[in-house]
């Protein structure tokens, strides 16, 4: 199984010493990078910084906004991969930015699916999945119409329920599939992810840091046993603290 660490570009600093400290966790054996727009380090350019860091052994994956790429041209970061050695990229959406509509026609997931593995065959494309986009059915078409497409897998949103997670897992038996689990600390950040992201936690949850720790070793566990990767999104965590309670120090 694998266990993917996404690890968030701030800034090169944060970023190389990031990708230092996940070095400790033999257990951590990917690296994702988010492409976020409020900092100035593209996912593909930092996955270059972290593969200097980390060599080349340890696969990355790098977020791409599906909006902020044409169809009509050639893909532009093909031979930038192929240079770099990064062979997995993770495919979303992407949130418009401010004034854009979100329905303007830019955010073509399938479409740059399809692009990226007709110019890139080699290139291992994960498709973003969505647990509280709208039902169970829908999602799971829409995974379907990415596989279709030419995704090789799927990265999901972070689940706070085992159950839920157990509820999909029983469609994707199979499939290549990275569950995501994050710590949610405080009142205001649960709030986030419920009106933000719709998310469902269970009556159990408490926002500490204890509450979330177990249940990150709890979907450990259930990847391990069904034959499923994980994918731990620490965010505002601190990621030896995280880390070293999912994994104690013998």
């Amino acid at each position: 199984m694998e266990v993917s660490l996404e690890i968030v570009a701030r800034d090169i600093t944060s970023l190389k010493e990031d990708a230092e400290k996940s070095r400790s966790y033999p257990s951590i054996n990917c690296i994702n990078i988010p492409d976020m727009l409020r900092f100035s380090i593209r996912s593909w350019d930092a996955c270059a910084t972290v593969k200097a860091v980390l060599g080349s052994a340890t696969p990355l994956i790098p977020h791409l906004r599906a909006r902020d790429f044409s169809l009509s041209e050639p893909f532009p970061l093909a031979d930038f991969f192929r240079k770099n050695g990064i062979n997995r990229v993770l495919v979303i959406a992407g949130d418009p930015l401010p004034g854009e509509s979100g329905k303007d026609g830019k955010s073509d997931t399938i479409g740059l699916i399809k692009k990226i593995k007709a110019e890139m065959p080699e290139m291992e494309i994960y498709a973003g999945f969505d647990p509280y986009r709208t039902n169970i059915r829908y999602e799971l078409d829409y995974l379907t119409a990415k596989e279709e497409a030419g995704a090789t897998g799927f990265m999901s949103q972070p689940f706070f329920d085992l159950r839920l997670l157990e509820l999909y897992a029983e469609y994707l038996e199979g499939k290549t599939v990275y569950w995501g689990t994050a710590p949610v600390l405080g009142k205001s950040s649960k709030h986030y992810w419920e009106s933000r992201n719709r998310a469902i936690f269970p009556r159990s949850f408490m926002p500490d840091l204890i509450w979330n720790i177990t249940f990150a070793r709890q979907a450990l566990d259930y990847c391990k046993h069904n034959n499923f990767n994980l994918y731990l999104m620490p965010m505002k965590t601190d990621i030896n603290i995280y880390l070293s309670g999912i994994w104690p120090p013998e």
